[in-house]
């Protein structure tokens, strides 16, 4: 049996080598330094905390556009403002798609359509990001959102002058920037605060995107070694579903508490509209945008 695993394993890595090669003699890619079996250039780089001294010193040898191979994932390195201006300007239709690592791959609430972040680019993602301009970012939506922005900024700074007149000798202004960024999007979307830094709800859901941030960000083994991506070795997919799961739990209690509140005459006769008033309400999709949002694509456009 464990001859067999040898054997198996020792296929695996020669096909990849093999693989490797094949797509470096016919390619057109930047130049690159040459790298391990296997692994490619994932050692040239140092440790995790000083990878960018180690990609500083080969972008001086192999200049401002260099091709390297992290595992079996093929990479270009930009380091230059006019190749930037290049690629993400003039080309920008080009290179629009993007890599969605495997910590972001969790199968909850269609987080990964339903997302502007994790969406591929296509209809869909065109017609969230027309959403988004459309209601946050033009002149005229920009001003009317002054007072909130100066609102949520207010609280905030409320909210650590209070806790540090209780004596605490170090405050966290870190979790009280997140609620206020938080808040002001649950103005935005839901016309309410949603989180109070005081309750346990706000607390355990900042924790969570805490956790979420911190596994997004924990390098994965299986985005370079796709071999690995079944046994999930470093527990990353188990902990991404469970701490997602967690947070769409709670803003999926926001949106349904909004919706019961739109469903009432008083909230009717405001007549003042929100983002999530302009998501339900949404019935103009063409031909392969979406043609309405699930209460799940509403929560992963929130988280």
């Amino acid at each position: 049996m464990d001859i067999i695993l040898f054997l198996c394993a020792a296929v695996c890595i020669i096909c990849m080598c093999l693989r490797s090669l094949r797509l470096a003699s016919g390619s057109r890619l930047p130049p690159g330094p040459r790298g391990f079996p296997v692994f490619g250039n994932m050692f040239q780089l140092g440790s995790q905390a000083r990878s960018h001294q180690g990609l500083a010193k080969l972008a001086a040898k192999y200049g401002p556009l260099m091709t390297l191979r992290l595992g079996c994932m093929r990479t270009v390195v930009v380091s230059s403002s006019g190749a930037a201006r290049e690629m993400f300007k003039v080309n920008d239709l080009s290179l629009a798609g993007r890599t969605v690592y495997e910590a972001m791959k969790v199968d909850v609430a269609q987080s990964n359509n339903g997302s502007i972040i994790t969406a591929q680019y296509g209809p869909s993602w065109r017609l969230l990001r027309r959403l988004c301009s459309r209601e946050f970012f033009t002149s005229g939506q920009l001003n009317a959102m002054k007072t909130i922005r100066n609102n949520c900024m207010e609280d905030m700074v409320r909210f650590i002058r209070e806790e540090s007149e209780h004596g605490k000798k170090d405050v966290e202004v870190a979790k009280f920037v997140f609620f206020m960024n938080f808040n002001l999007l649950g103005n935005l979307m839901f016309s309410r605060n949603l989180v109070d830094p005081k309750s346990k709800e706000g607390n355990e859901f900042y924790a969570l995107a805490a956790k979420i941030m911190e596994v997004v960000a924990e390098p994965n083994l299986a985005d370079f070694l796709p071999l690995l991506k079944p046994f999930d070795l470093q527990r990353i997919r188990k902990k991404m579903h469970y701490y997602t799961e967690k947070a769409f739990e709670i803003t999926a209690g926001f949106t349904r508490a909004r919706i019961q509140a739109s469903k009432s005459k008083e909230e009717r006769e405001k007549g003042k509209k929100d983002f999530l008033d302009v998501l339900l309400n949404f019935k103009d999709g063409n031909g392969d945008e979406l043609s309405s949002f699930s209460s799940e694509s509403i929560n992963a456009l929130a988280l």
